[in-house]
């Protein structure tokens, strides 16, 4: 598929890299022409130097025989201009990246009446994203799935866990088998596991099943953690911005602290029920004030990794409970997985598993069987939520008796009322909801699981 990437910043970056890995041909866009060599030098893509609202930039990269143009500049009003142009210029789809809520509220208009495919807002997407981890704060992260039937958390395997050197038959027997470990992470490698394997110290899992099993089960690990009150958030950026909405509505309390005075009377303005704070969080004296100690869940979303790992690690000494921070650069996060072991959310990995999933059902004929998409364990393990269709070799057969491609697992099948952690004895019917779990394998569609 021949795909246009306009704006190649940390976002255009990371999804120039995603698109590549997925077999696209892509091509770039940008004014920064040594943006542009980086990432021809470093991915095998063409570079166009140029503006991508204007015409011939847009030729040259090819748009005319572009399935999808992927604007990702810095500017709204740039993104949406580009996606509207390529769209006349003959791009069968576009997809725009926004920020402001204005023009999210205007979603309907601009795919029905202006032809552009998909708005994509990072910012709220990782709001969302936080919020749910602190709607959960025994999870390091947590997705769920099935209309909410089916919840997925990541936990990592202390010490004095009861599931350390246990297979996996066996701790699916003393929680009474109502969920699956599907997925784990062990120092660098990934294991898509199955019942024989071991679980070790220091080890973090994926978790699938319903949420009062899952409750369950981090009871009897030990690792229940109680609900998340009082929230005090590092950088008024537009993802504190929309996550405060989010916690108020949840019945939180939030503190934002914003270094910007402009800034913080913005957020004033338009957060009557949030505290804000104007001041530097480097300023330990100040978050000690505000009260960082007596916070439940500290959450730092500045624009900094570096300033958000050290307000984590500052965090941590006061033994808050939960800590949730955004880190987008990768070497940045395989270093505070090692050391901190906390929530990490990249903004470029939610942007690009949105995509992704667009993209991957716009591929597959039946564009409806994939419901959900979600990159687990730094990108390297996929979660999807699949429809199953009418017709296929698999139906009504025992799973046994299916060949499935490697690192592949079925971590359960939503059939009406009842959520199935399924065995070998269990058939696949049309109408199904099934939950896959992937590593290293683009699946478009429900077939490809299958050899």
């Amino acid at each position: 598929m021949n795909i246009i990437v306009v704006g190649v910043g940390k976002i255009g970056l990371y999804l120039t890299r995603s698109l590549r890995e997925e077999g696209h041909d892509v091509v770039v866009v940008d004014i920064d022409e040594q943006r542009i060599d980086r990432v021809v030098e470093n991915q095998d893509v063409n570079g166009i130097l140029g503006n991508g609202t204007h015409c011939d930039v847009l030729s040259d990269a090819g748009v005319k025989n572009a399935y999808l143009v992927i604007a990702s500049t810095m500017s709204d009003e740039i993104n949406i201009l580009t996606c509207l142009i390529a769209r006349k210029m003959g791009a069968r789809h576009a997809i725009a990246r926004v920020r402001g809520p204005e023009y999210v509220r205007q979603l309907d208009f601009m795919r029905n009446e202006l032809g552009i495919s998909m708005m994509v807002n990072p910012d709220m997407s990782v709001a969302t994203e936080i919020s749910r981890i602190l709607k959960f704060p025994a999870a390091t992260n947590y997705e769920t799935f099935a209309n909410g039937r089916v919840d997925m958390i990541e936990v990592p395997i202390k010490d004095s866990n009861n599931i350390i050197d246990k297979p996996i038959f066996e701790i699916s027997q003393m929680y009474g088998n109502k969920f699956l470990i599907c997925a784990v992470r062990r120092g660098n490698d990934i294991f898509i596991p199955n019942g024989n394997f071991v679980i070790r110290r220091n080890d973090k899992i994926y978790i699938a099943g319903p949420h009062r099993s899952i409750v369950n089960i981090l009871k009897g690990m030990g690792i229940i953690k109680n609900r998340i009150k009082n929230v005090m958030i590092i950088g008024g950026s537009r993802i504190a911005y929309y996550l405060a909405i989010l916690l108020i509505k949840m019945g939180m309390n939030a503190t934002i602290i914003e270094k910007d005075k402009d800034r913080c009377t913005f957020l004033a303005d338009n957060l009557p029920d949030v505290k804000i704070v104007m001041g530097n969080s480097a300023d330990h004296n100040l978050l000690v004030e505000e009260g960082i100690a007596e916070s439940d869940a500290v959450v730092s979303v500045t624009n900094s990794d570096e300033s958000n790992f050290l307000v984590a690690m500052y965090a941590e000494t006061f033994n808050v409970k939960k800590i949730v921070t955004k880190i987008n650069e990768p070497e940045f996060h395989l270093l505070y997985d090692k050391i901190m072991g906390e929530s990490a959310i990249s903004l470029n990995e939610v942007t690009s598993s949105t995509i992704v999933k667009y993209i991957r059902a716009k591929l597959n004929t039946n564009s409806n069987e994939m419901k959900s998409l979600y990159k687990l364990m730094g990108g390297r393990v996929e979660a999807i939520e699949f429809e199953v269709p009418d017709k296929g070799d698999y139906l009504s057969k025992p799973i046994k008796a299916l060949r499935f491609k490697k690192n592949i697992l079925l971590a359960s099948i939503i059939r009406k009322r009842n959520i199935i952690f399924p065995t070998g004895d269990d058939i696949i019917e049309a109408g199904d909801t099934v939950i896959v779990v992937t590593k290293g394998k683009a699946i478009r569609s429900f077939k490809d699981i299958f050899v």
